[in-house]
């Protein structure tokens, strides 16, 4: 479609993005533009009157009276042609205009005759469609007809550009309320991980002090749990909505040994996103499994490697995370007599913390370490 030389140039493409800029096409009746096709059709004594809008498809009303649908194909558009011309255009007689004469509304039902339609353009002369008055028999407008038709499709105009900055006002107080909503929640949400991270590190502080001997002993384990901790807690805060993803919280303790001739260790299992709530107790169990393995496990001579596995169930209520570690090819194992941090944060701390289920077995071959938890599908934050 190519618009008349007396207009400014623009393309059809932009054309339909100022049309669509206004949000109008397909929307609800509205009191304002229905009480202006019926002051068109007072006005200017006609049965008809539309505000017609061209889509690439079709052309549709946003307001009419005496028509009695709500679109035409482009086929049967009058508007189309009335569209391209500047000011106003009025057609005495359709069947004596080619354009027209074979228009299915001109030579069928309704048998229309008269035609006037007033351009509506925007402000930088996109034309968009017509405010338009027609009628069953053939006849003109007075001047003052003309006038008034072509000072409504302004009005018409000016609607739709109130409607515009409305929507667009109210598009920009919704997303300022959005980011307030996020901007609490990420402070309900820091309060909530400071408060479990001061816990956690008070808890570890106790744990290793009563399960070492000595200062030095106490500061190496200490440094290296804070340190996957805070690996752990990177994760998180690299996300939003507070998730981490199971494989990079191992591939954190693993890492070092993914740089082996021989494989050290193997990785399998979906793609899963862990709440803070269940990745910290997790990524702290896969330390100590790490560091146990490190010195009495797979991972203490060459030929050893570990097995992380993991899948979801999602066949009844809550999905739930399967995951186990199981070490092959190490010393033989031997349950330990004296329970340290490792063994009470496998056995007893996820199981309270992460509402757990825990299996470890100290079999001759290698330590197998199997868990079940509850995956947190939405994250809840306390108010505070």
């Amino acid at each position: 479609m190519l618009n008349d030389k007396l207009l400014p140039a623009w393309k059809e493409c932009d054309r339909l993005a100022a049309l669509r800029s206004y949000r109008i096409i397909d929307t609800p009746p509205e009191p304002a533009f229905d009480d202006l096709v019926e002051l068109a059709a007072r006005a200017c004594q006609t049965p008809i009157a539309l505000i017609s809008l061209i889509d690439e498809r079709r052309q549709w009303f946003k307001a009419e009276v005496g028509l009695g649908v709500r679109e035409t194909s482009l086929d049967r558009s009058i508007c189309l042609s009335a569209m391209l011309l500047p000011g106003l255009t009025i057609v005495p007689d359709l069947t004596e205009d080619p354009r027209f004469a074979d228009n299915p509304l001109v030579s069928g039902e309704p048998h229309l005759r008269f035609y006037a339609g007033a351009m509506l353009r925007t402000p930088d002369g996109v034309p968009l469609g017509a405010l338009c008055v027609l009628d069953h028999v053939p006849r003109n407008l007075a001047e003052e007809q003309a006038f008034t038709l072509t000072m409504l499709a302004r009005q018409v105009m000016s609607q739709l550009e109130l409607r515009r900055a409305i929507a667009e006002r109210d598009e920009r107080l919704e997303a300022s309320h959005q980011i307030e909503q996020r901007q609490s929640l990420l402070v309900r949400e820091l309060h909530h991980r400071v408060k479990n991270t001061l816990a956690t590190v008070q808890a570890l502080v106790g744990a290793t002090g009563r399960s070492t001997g000595s200062f030095d002993e106490f500061y190496h384990s200490f440094s290296k749990r804070i340190t996957s901790l805070a690996r752990t807690h990177n994760l998180l805060t690299e996300d939003y909505w507070q998730t981490a993803p199971l494989r990079e919280i191992a591939l954190n303790e693993l890492k070092p040994f993914a740089d082996s001739r021989l494989p050290r260790f193997m990785l399998l299992g979906p793609s899963v996103e862990l709440s803070a709530d269940l990745a910290v107790p997790v990524g702290m169990a896969l330390h100590e499994l790490t560091t146990n393995a490190v010195r009495y496990g797979a991972l203490s001579n060459p030929t050893g490697y570990v097995r992380v596995q993991w899948a979801v169930d999602e066949v009844e209520g809550p999905r739930k995370l399967h995951l186990e570690w199981r070490e092959v090819g190490g010393p033989q194992v031997k349950e330990p007599l004296h329970r340290g941090f490792g063994s009470t944060l496998l056995q007893r701390i996820l199981p309270m913390q992460c509402n757990a289920e825990v299996e470890v077995q100290y079999a001759q071959e290698g330590l197998r370490f199997r868990m079940e938890a509850p995956l947190v599908e939405q994250r809840l934050v306390p108010t505070y």
